[in-house]
């Protein structure tokens, strides 16, 4: 019987250790894994990549309208899926390659976004973000969309 009160007091002790040493290690993880990068500009676009863990992350554009000052009506492109994320990254390539061209347009439709590159205004070679409703629109320059394209290509899913 003496036997069996220490084997029992130290399979209790264990257990208690462990488990305190388990929420520990959780509760430190969850610190590791939450990791929310600042806000950046990219031209007159607002971008932020929110991670929160390898399963939830998210990229955030946002854009203003640029056509009357008086009005701020913004609208934002949320990407939660690598396969969409790689796909805006091909349409912005897409895009840059015919961004000089006076001669080509190009229109790229996704639902949650639409990228123009017309021939509107000749001396401004820019593609332009618009909102499905095509109601809100930013235009960024080349050197824009060489930024913006790296900083997608950063962000690992």
């Amino acid at each position: 019987m003496k036997l069996l009160s220490p084997r029992s007091m130290f399979f209790l002790l264990l257990l208690i250790t462990a488990q305190s040493y388990g929420q520990a290690k959780e509760a430190s993880l969850e610190k590791e894994n939450i990791n929310t990068t600042s806000p950046i500009k990219i031209g007159s676009l607002i971008c932020s990549n929110n991670s929160f863990n390898k399963l939830n992350n998210s990229v955030q554009i946002i854009f203003k309208n640029q056509k009357y000052i008086y009005q701020q009506e913004s609208d934002t492109i949320s990407i939660a899926d690598p396969v969409k994320l790689n796909q805006l990254i091909k349409d912005l390539k897409e895009g840059l390659a015919i961004i000089e061209d006076d001669q080509k347009t190009a229109n790229f439709d996704r639902g949650k976004y639409i990228i123009v590159k017309d021939n509107i205004y000749m001396d401004n070679k820019v593609l332009t973000f618009w909102n499905k409703e095509f109601t809100i629109s930013a235009s960024i320059k080349k050197s824009s969309v060489i930024q913006l394209i790296d900083w997608l290509e950063a962000i690992k899913f």
